[in-house]
């Protein structure tokens, strides 16, 4: 049982206030359009024609839609929207340690490509990337309450806006003809209290005279924090590496604990309960996961708390009768605090500058007698060791401080032309640069110096006999060294001597111009030819800098290399032309055709892209069109420089239980020495070291889409739209990390063994006397992989008027894939995705069946809004790992929204999200994408139900 929030019962407070309205009422009036969310404008073409005119399916969802459903930000519509995914690991449900530098952004993912396979535009122009690294665009940044829509291409334009527009193009349209001021306040949170957000915006509209216009607007958003231990989903961990293994709890935990795990060369691993290493019989205790594990979920965040402050504005002045100047401007702060658990100290695998083990020496003289006698027994001069460095024993949780600052600036001039020194007609020209930086300052806390640690390791007396220590070396000591001891608590002398903190800073830069011309060069039969010729100039600046210490390796966690400064420069020239080939005729009403080309060189590569389509309408109502685009995504900054260390879970092939999964595996496995009954265990396996990083070597993807449909628009059916479009998109040289699970099965599953140099085998303190335990695996991006996606998007909308029940607008949206094949390795076997869901870095599934309904109702002066989505069926996982995993069943969520206008400038709303508090699955370890869950938040809501109250208010 759940304690009632205030927003539930100011929402039943509205809901009641306002039944009477929901009768039917013959006096009220009906004249107020309901808005559609429907393709308006199409965004895919420099030619700008409506929507269903055109051969790119463009879908347009207006602020009122979002406002629906309680929105304050694209990247959480869309993925209400069935063409985007997730995007991996970021957003604010999805911390990932692999992503410090990408925790709480707000990424879209369209058609599964990726975020930085989706070019953003704000009015046509860049901007600039969420990261210093990367160009996928941080939605964090771009305020709501000035959006008029957003619309979204999907397929491959790149010859229309350059690189980047592989998945398609999502266009955010700001307002333009807006007068006066605008204020408005939201508040949500869940049924449980937590995930408090609070928003508010103030926007201030006016005319220039009678010349221009300019528009301010000013945000505030604040999201709360909600912590994994409070909530069932994921208070404790969770393993399922089988479908028959499936453990949360103490059998679950991490092989690193708290007390300590110490391995003094007897083949066995030893811990303290209670203060003490010995049981009441006098023996040494045993470690024993399910006893002394350590609950890392507990100590991670399901939400990440965010603070946002965002500006914008916008500003037209026409200079003279046919010439306008324009300028727009961007600046976002946004910072986010998010913290895992403590770093899951090693001494075999956190080695002091990637060299040296941390460990205790035999003379250290806080070594327990009877683990002492284990050395020496054992004669081993050293002892490995593991703990758990969190704010319960020395240094800290590990935690992130991301601040973010995005400046982005427009200037340009645009003009009109009756003719082109007589040729053609209406034409029109533009000339613009756009300047953007993103800054980004990444804080942690919680590391551990090693070059510390292991000097305090290393103690003896200040003089014999004294029964003081001080540390062995003098060099340390003139550097403060302070003697550790690991076997007891640690002392606040002690943690201020080994608790450091680092500070990572990054920084990109857009430069962007353009100049276009467009308009009718000459008349056919049937039409205008209209073309479009232009040039463009862009470059992008970035990279990373950690400090010395992450760099060198000397304090826990991963050792990583800088992202090295790089500067891209492109520059292309574009062309378009539409020509109406028949209009007017039996049945060809209209018959045209289309085409652009871009040619790129970039950083001493040179690439071409282009589309060309068609569209037919045989008669009235009836549209059919297609289009075939070429398309490329060139690397990133943060893909052409940086390696760092990597650890997680890599399921040994070689395993009893995995060996015999083919003939080619068992016999490479024995071929490499692994015994055919080889069982490392959950620990082992939980903790296999590699190195991740870039390459300077890449070259950029190309893709290639097709997409043909249909629009039917009867008219005998007033207000009624239907759009059916087929999709197949090819990807080759695509950029991808050869994952280290798929590495290290291709090693064992092909004959020739790609990627074996890629891993490693050796002993491990568990397994002393065994050199063929799986030690580290490597990964490496690499133009390697292809894709083949294809399916169907279906689009139906639905307005009309009742006259005394008030208007209805009714709309659904639906995606069906039906191939979705992922090649790691040109050559090897295709790994099918189709089905799935989750994934890993560079492996993400394609849920078959993805769709919504929309149904809003307006009444007078009342307005209420339904929506539900579903997500199908699905595979526990990607590839062949989802293998004998129960199928994830369907999920539908409902929404529900109440707004009542007081009077024309101002209105008051109310609304529930995940009204039927439907939970989120549980998938198998290592496929949801995220380190705190084991489910993907972005399909899947993780908040429960949760309701919103807010207003606008106009004068």
């Amino acid at each position: 049982m759940f304690k009632r929030s205030r927003v539930s019962g100011a929402i039943a407070l509205l809901a009641t206030g306002m039944l009477p309205f929901a009768m039917p009422a013959h006096a009220q009036s009906t004249d107020t359009k309901v808005e559609k969310m429907e393709a308006i404008v199409i965004t895919g073409s420099r030619i700008v024609r409506p929507n269903l005119e055109g051969t790119t399916p463009v879908m347009s969802v207006s602020t009122e839609t979002m406002a629906n459903l309680g929105l304050t930000n694209f990247a959480d519509m869309a993925t209400q929207l069935p063409q985007f995914t997730p995007a991996f690991g970021a957003s604010r449900t999805q911390s990932t340690f692999s992503g410090v530098s990408s925790s709480g952004l707000q990424l879209t993912n369209l058609r599964n490509l990726g975020s930085q396979s989706t070019l953003v535009l704000i009015n046509g122009r860049r901007v600039p990337g969420g990261s210093s690294t990367s160009t996928g665009v941080d939605f964090n940044s771009i305020p709501f309450a000035n959006i008029e829509r957003v619309e979204t291409i999907t397929g491959g334009a790149s010859a229309i806006y350059g690189a980047d527009a592989m998945a398609g193009v999502i266009n955010i349209i700001t307002k333009k003809s807006f007068e006066g001021v605008e204020v408005g306040v939201q508040y949500g949170e869940t049924e449980r209290g937590d995930n408090k957000s609070t928003q508010a915006h103030v926007m201030f509209g006016s005319k220039l005279g009678g010349n221009g216009r300019a528009l301010l607007t000013m945000e505030f958003h604040k999201d709360g924090h909600v912590s994994c231990k409070d909530r069932e989903l994921c208070d404790d961990d969770v393993f399922w590496p089988a479908p028959d293994d499936f453990r949360k709890g103490p059998v679950a935990r991490s092989g690193v604990p708290l007390a300590g795990r110490f391995f003094p060369g007897d083949g066995k691993s030893y811990t303290q309960r209670n203060g003490s290493f010995l049981d009441a019989s006098g023996k040494l205790i045993p470690f024993s996961t399910a006893v002394d594990g350590y609950n890392r979920n507990a100590q991670r965040d399901l939400a990440i708390p965010t603070k946002r402050v965002v500006m914008a504005g916008d500003i037209e002045y026409k200079l003279a009768p046919n010439v306008t100047a324009f300028g727009e401007f961007n600046y976002a702060s946004t910072s986010i605090d998010s913290s895992f658990e403590g770093n899951p100290f090693q001494s075999s695998a956190n080695l002091v500058g990637g060299e040296t083990e941390a460990s205790i020496p035999l003379n250290n003289p806080f070594i327990p007698a009877a683990l002492k006698a284990a050395m020496v027994a054992a004669k081993a001069t050293e002892m490995t060791w593991w703990q758990r460095f969190s704010s319960e024993t020395v240094g800290g949780n590990r935690g992130a401080s991301s601040d973010r600052d995005m400046a982005r600036a427009v200037i340009g001039v645009k003009g009109e032309l009756d003719s082109l020194m007589g040729f053609g007609s209406d034409w029109r020209w533009e000339a613009n640069h756009t300047f953007g930086t993103t800054k980004t300052i990444l804080g942690t806390e919680g590391s551990v110096g090693l070059q510390q640690l292991y000097d305090g390791l290393r103690v003896e007396e200040t003089a014999p006999g004294s029964g003081k220590y001080q540390c062995s070396s003098a060099t340390a000591r003139a550097m403060g060294c302070v003697p550790i001891n690991p076997f007891a608590p640690y002392t606040a002398e002690m943690s201020k001597y080994l608790t450091v903190g680092t500070t990572s800073i990054g920084k990109q830069s857009l430069n962007d111009s353009v100049v276009s011309l467009s308009g009718s060069a000459f008349k056919l039969p049937a039409g205008d030819v209209r073309t479009v010729v232009g040039a463009e100039v862009r470059s992008l600046y970035g990279g990373l800098d950690h400090d010395t210490q992450i760099n060198q390796g000397t304090v826990t966690g991963n050792q990583i290399g800088d992202t090295d400064y790089i500067k891209i420069k492109t520059r292309e020239i574009f062309g378009e032309i539409q020509v109406p080939l028949l209009a007017d005729k039996p049945f060809i009403n209209m018959l045209n055709a289309e085409g652009a080309y871009r040619h790129s060189s970039s950083s001493g590569k040179s690439y071409n892209t282009w589309i060309m389509g068609g569209e037919w309408e045989p008669t009235d109502g009836l549209r059919f069109r297609a289009k075939k685009a070429r398309s490329v995504r060139t690397p990133v900054p943060g893909e052409l420089s940086g390696v760092g260390q990597t650890f997680g879970v890599v399921n040994d092939p070689c395993t009893a239980s995995r060996r015999n999964a083919n003939p080619t595996r068992a016999a490479n496995c024995a071929a490499d020495g692994v015994p055919a009954d080889y069982n490392p265990g959950q620990i082992i396996e939980q903790s296999v070291e590699g190195l991740s990083g870039g390459n300077a070597n890449l070259n950029p993807e190309i893709g290639t889409t097709l997409t043909y449909g249909l629009v039917f628009q009867p008219s005998m059916l007033k207000g009624f739209t239907l759009a059916i479009d087929r999709f197949t998109i090819k990807v080759k040289d695509q950029i991808a990390t050869v994952d280290r699970g798929t590495a290290v099965n291709l090693c064992y599953d092909t004959p020739n063994r790609f990627l074996c140099d890629s891993k490693t085998r050796g002993t491990h303190p568990l397994l002393p006397g065994a050199n063929y335990v799986l030690k580290s695996v490597n990964e490496q991006l690499q133009n390697v992989a292809s894709l083949d996606v294809s399916g169907v998007d279906i689009d139906v909308h639905y307005n009309f008027k009742t006259g005394s029940y008030g208007d209805f607008d009714l709309s659904a949206i639906a995606t069906v894939y039906d191939k979705a094949s992922f090649v790691p390795l040109a050559g090897e076997d295709p790994v099918d995705l189709l089905g799935q869901a989750g994934g890993t870095t560079s492996l993400q599934g394609y849920v078959k069946f993805t769709g919504a309904v929309n149904v809003g109702w307006k009444f007078g002066a009342f307005k209420a809004n339904w929506n539900m989505r579903h997500i199908g069926r699905t595979d526990m996982g990607v590839g062949s790992a989802a293998d004998g995993f129960p199928m994830v069943g369907a999920h539908t969520y409902h929404n529900l929204r109440l707004g009542y206008s007081l009077n024309k400038k101002t209105e008051l709303y109310a609304g529930v999200t995940n009204l039927f508090d439907k939970k989120p699955p549980i998938f198998a370890s290592g496929y949801s994408g995220t380190q705190a869950l084991d489910t993907i938040p972005g399909y899947y809501d993780v908040f429960g139900r949760s309701f919103f109250v807010g207003g606008t208010m106009k004068f």
